[in-house]
């Protein structure tokens, strides 16, 4: 009787890929030069507040 008997097991799933990461827009030229602006400025600002001393 048991050899009637059909044992069914899972089929197996193939692992999901994982996310793919966009790639970033590469940085416009004129950016690193705002940073530095923006940080003069800020220093400027911070020396004028007497945060410096």
């Amino acid at each position: 009787m048991s050899e009637n008997v059909i044992k069914f097991r899972r089929p197996e799933k193939k692992p999901e890929p994982p996310p793919q990461k966009k790639p970033r827009a590469p940085m416009p030229n004129w950016a690193p030069m705002a940073a530095l602006v923006v940080i003069a400025v800020l220093i400027y600002l911070a020396q004028q507040g007497g945060l410096f001393g």
